[in-house]
C-alpha cells in the first residue's frame, strides 16, 4: 500500500493583485475584487496539469508574489533588489494578496479554503516578470487504522505544548 503526498506547482503570469475591501451599502454588499478573482480563476483554468476535481484533503500552500519595484527606486538600490536583499514592505499587505488567491481558487483548485492547513507566503521584487508562483501539497489522510499505521510509521510526532513550557 503506497500513500504519498501529491504536489502541484504553477505560475499565474500576471502582476499580483490584492483583495480589496468590500463596499458596504445600506441594502447590499459589493465584492470589489470580483473581476480580479475572475482573472486569476481564468488563468488557473488554462493550466494543463491542474487537477480535474477540487482537492479536499489536508492542503499545504506556498505563495510567492513577485511585484515590480516602484518607479522612483534609486539605481543604486536595484542591485540589492536583484540579489533579493531588499524586499517589498509597503502596501498592499501580504495577507490581501493571499486572500485574493484563496477566494479565486475556491471550488476550482480546492473544494473550500477551509481544507488549507498551512500557508507560507512572501513578497519579492522582480525587474521584468511580475507573477505569482503557487506550490500546493495535498497531504494524505488515512481512512483506516491500517493506512494510518503505514502512513505514520516513520514520522516524528509534533511536540506537545508541555514539551516547550512548564505547565503546573
Amino acid at each position: 500500500m503506497e500513500i504519498s503526498e501529491s504536489t502541484l506547482s504553477f505560475v499565474i503570469k500576471t502582476a499580483p493583485r490584492p483583495k480589496k475591501r468590500p463596499k458596504v451599502y445600506r441594502y447590499a454588499t459589493v465584492n470589489t475584487s470580483k473581476e480580479d478573482e475572475e482573472v486569476v480563476a481564468n488563468l488557473y483554468l488554462k493550466i494543463a496539469n491542474r487537477p480535474k476535481i477540487p482537492l479536499e484533503g489536508q492542503i499545504r500552500t506556498e505563495f510567492k508574489f513577485y511585484v515590480s519595484p516602484p518607479k522612483n527606486t534609486p539605481k543604486w538600490k536595484l542591485q540589492y533588489i536583484v540579489r533579493g536583499y531588499v524586499r517589498p514592505n509597503k502596501s498592499p499587505d501580504l495577507d490581501n494578496y493571499v486572500k485574493l488567491i484563496l477566494d479565486a481558487l475556491n471550488g476550482l483548485l480546492w473544494l473550500d479554503d477551509r481544507f488549507i492547513i498551512e500557508i507560507h507566503s512572501g513578497k519579492y521584487y522582480t525587474l521584468d516578470n511580475p507573477r505569482t508562483e503557487i506550490l500546493i501539497n495535498e497531504i494524505p489522510q488515512p481512512v483506516s487504522k491500517i493506512e494510518a499505521a503505514e502512513l505514520f510509521k516513520d514520522m516524528t510526532p509534533h511536540k506537545k505544548v508541555s514539551d516547550f513550557f512548564e505547565i503546573e
